[in-house]
């Protein structure tokens, strides 16, 4: 069994409504304030109380930190997110991060809390995941059909990203 934490794959704490809205295709970025990593690969999604389960995963194609004016400029129509409550949760941050989302995997059953291995309680800021882990984590099943149903694949709802 490997423990070693794999610096690419990180699991943030994340409230129900924007959760399930990354899974539905809603919502294609993640906003972030100070203190997650820049280059990883993939978030896990632990979705916050009443669910208090891991959702799933998705890949992340590229993070941009910039001040909250430009985020909001260029990603807040992605984001699921009313405006006053963007500039709400980055009052006081001179600069923010956005995770361009891309291929949401919907575990069929959510994994719960106590069989988490990476945390043994919800993530504050976000926490890397055990190599063991995130190999587990690939093998679960997902719900693949819905996010290929509908097509949105990559942040722009079908549009790959190009930079």
């Amino acid at each position: 069994m490997d423990k070693r934490k794999n610096r690419n794959v990180i699991a943030l704490a994340i409230n129900p409504i924007y959760a399930h809205a990354i899974f539905s295709g809603d919502k294609t970025v993640e906003f972030r304030r100070n203190g997650t990593p820049t280059i990883i690969t993939h978030i896990v999604v632990y979705s916050t109380n009443p669910d208090q389960m891991v959702l799933g995963y998705c890949e992340v194609c590229n993070c941009v930190e910039a001040p909250p004016e430009i985020l909001w400029r260029d990603f807040g129509k992605y984001g699921f997110i009313y405006k006053d409550d963007f500039f709400s949760y980055y009052q006081g941050y001179s600069i923010g991060k956005c995770y361009l989302l891309k291929n949401p995997r919907l575990f069929i059953r959510p994994l719960p809390l106590a069989q988490c291995q990476s945390f043994s309680k919800a993530p504050q800021s976000f926490v890397y995941v055990t190599n063991n882990e995130w190999k587990n984590i690939k093998r679960k099943k997902t719900a693949d059909e819905s996010t290929q149903a509908t097509g949105r694949d990559s942040w722009r709802g079908g549009t790959p990203l190009r930079f």
